[in-house]
């Protein structure tokens, strides 16, 4: 797993902690045979656990936290991975830390697209008022995703196929007009890879999911086929 700067908390957490989610499952069931439940994520003290996952596949984790301390300072930081599903459904991620108050956490299933965005009980899940949106690349050009916020963390999932992840401001080394200006521009072939992904494409599927985070006012928003919902 591949995660930002953080540190140790010494809050004291419960064995299991609530959540607030909300999640999206594509299996039906058939005659005889129920469907398979949305995912869901529970909360441990220092770990999440996904079910409702296939078996034998590969989930994609992305995570945000953001820590105020007494002195109202800031630490942010943020976690991407993948694991192997285990025979019941389910994967567990270990953060060797007390998960923090203030988190948002995605799990997804790459070989249906499943997933489910989930934070700890106690912390809402807010969505922009005015989320990313994508922008077709101009003749050889990679698509992009653009917004006006001043940093941004995210992750796209196509389903099985792959994940990628992407973070960076406004003016900095991945935002593609260098500028600050109020004008963040991801491209979409210079989003890293997450291990057994290949290199990120160039341009944009139906299919393809994005979970973006401003990890300054922490809101989150999905995309899906380029529409946020």
């Amino acid at each position: 797993m591949r995660r930002g700067r953080s540190r140790s908390s010494l809050l004291l957490l419960g064995l299991l902690i609530a959540s607030i989610a909300f999640a999206q499952g594509t299996a039906q069931g058939s005659p005889g045979k129920p469907a398979k439940p949305a995912p869901q994520i529970v909360f441990e003290a220092s770990a999440l656990v996904a079910s409702g996952l296939t078996s034998g596949r590969t989930v994609v984790w992305f995570g945000v936290e953001h820590r105020i301390d007494t002195e109202y300072s800031g630490e942010m930081a943020q976690h991407y991975g993948t694991g192997t599903v285990a025979a019941d459904g389910t994967a567990r991620l270990d953060l060797g830390h007390a998960v923090a108050p203030r988190s948002f956490w995605v799990a997804v299933d790459l070989d249906g697209g499943d997933f489910v965005v989930a934070a700890p009980d106690g912390y809402r899940l807010a969505k922009p008022q005015k989320p990313a949106h994508l922008e077709v690349g101009q003749g050889s050009k990679a698509d992009e995703l653009l917004d006006e916020r001043p940093y941004l963390m995210g992750l796209m999932v196509r389903p099985k196929e792959g994940a990628w992840a992407f973070a960076g401001g406004d003016g900095g080394p991945r935002d593609e007009d260098g500028k600050n200006d109020g004008h963040l521009r991801f491209a979409l072939d210079k989003f890293d890879p997450l291990p057994g992904s290949p290199a990120a494409p160039a341009r944009l599927q139906g299919n393809d999911l994005w979970f973006v985070v401003d990890p300054l006012t922490m809101e989150i928003s999905v995309h899906q086929g380029g529409i946020a919902q």
